[in-house]
C-alpha cells in the first residue's frame, strides 16, 4: 500500500523546514566563531593571554569534546527544548576557545583567508552531497574503506616528512585526510536532507549543526600547519614556509617581545 499524499507532502515540508533550519544555524556558528576569533586576535590583552596561558584553552576544547560526546548519546538532552539550545552553545563557545591559541599565532590575515576558503568548501560539498545521485547513507561500507585508505595514506605520508623529511609529503598527507573528510561532509549533507536510506530526525537540528561546524572544523585545523609558528623562536626561519600572508610590521615576532617585555618588568 502507497503511502498517502498528505503525508509525503507533510513529510517533505518538515525535511525542508529541517535542513533549512540546520544550515541556517552552521552559518550562524560560523559567523559567530568568526567574529570572536577576530575579536581574540585584534583585542590586545585577549591576544596576549591565550599566546602565553593557552593551556585554558586546552581544558576549554577537552570540555567541550566531553559535552559533544553526553550530547550526542544521551538524547533527552538534544529533545529537550530547555536543555538542547543550552548544550549546543556550550559546546559550541568551547570549542571556539580551543581553537584561540591557534588564532592569536597566525599572521594578520592567513586565518580570514583560510576561514573564507574552508567555508566555500564547506558549502560546495553540502551542494554535492544534496545532488549525489548516489546514496552515502545506504553505503556507509564504501566510505569506510575510503576513510581506511585515506588514514593509511595519511600515516604514510607523514611518516615521510617526519623521518626522511620527504617534501611536500605532508601536503598529501593532509589532502588524503581532507578528501575523506569531504566525503563525510556529503554523507552528513545526505542524512540532514532526508530522503535517503538513513537520515537524522526532524527535531534534532542543533546536532546536525553542530556536525557541519566540526566538519569546517577538521579542514580548517590544517590550515594552521601553512601558519608560521612565530611563537616558537627556534623556527624562525623554517616557520616562513608555505606563508600566504607574511606580516613584515616587525621583524621580532611578538610573542618575543611581550614575553621579554613581561619578564623584564616581572624581575
Amino acid at each position: 500500500m502507497e503511502p498517502m499524499p498528505e503525508k509525503n507532502s507533510y513529510y517533505r515540508r518538515e525535511r525542508r523546514k529541517f535542513a533549512l533550519i540546520t544550515y541556517l544555524l552552521t552559518g550562524i556558528f560560523l559567523i559567530v566563531a568568526l567574529v570572536q576569533w577576530v575579536l581574540f586576535y585584534f583585542i590586545g590583552f585577549l591576544n596576549d593571554f591565550f599566546t602565553v596561558h593557552y593551556w585554558v584553552s586546552c581544558i576549554f576544547f577537552g570540555i567541550g569534546l566531553v559535552l559533544l560526546v553526553l550530547f550526542i548519546f544521551f538524547e533527552a538532552l538534544r529533545f529537550n527544548n530547555m536543555v538542547n539550545w543550552l548544550f549546543a552553545v556550550l559546546i559550541f563557545e568551547c570549542i571556539v576557545l580551543g581553537m584561540v591559541p591557534l588564532i592569536v599565532r597566525h599572521y594578520r590575515f592567513q586565518f580570514l583567508f583560510s576561514f573564507i576558503i574552508w567555508a566555500l568548501v564547506l558549502v560546495l560539498f553540502i551542494a554535492c552531497g544534496s545532488f549525489l545521485p548516489l546514496d552515502l547513507t545506504l553505503d556507509v561500507v564504501v566510505l569506510f574503506v575510503l576513510a581506511v585508505v585515506s588514514i593509511i595514506g595519511a600515516i604514510y605520508f607523514v611518516m615521510l616528512y617526519i623521518v626522511v623529511n620527504a617534501p611536500y609529503s605532508f601536503i598529501i598527507a593532509r589532502c588524503f585526510i581532507v578528501i575523506s573528510i569531504l566525503m563525510f561532509v556529503m554523507y552528513h549533507a545526505q542524512i540532514i536532507n532526508g530522503g535517503r536510506f538513513a537520515e537524522m530526525r526532524t527535531n534534532d537540528y542543533f546536532l546536525g549543526a553542530l556536525i557541519l561546524f566540526l566538519d569546517f572544523l577538521l579542514m580548517y585545523l590544517f590550515s594552521f600547519q601553512l601558519a608560521p609558528k612565530w611563537s616558537d623562536l627556534c623556527d624562525l626561519q623554517l616557520s616562513n614556509n608555505f606563508v600566504l600572508f607574511k606580516d613584515t610590521t616587525t621583524d621580532e615576532p611578538s610573542y618575543y617581545n611581550w614575553t621579554t617585555e613581561y619578564t623584564s618588568t616581572t624581575l
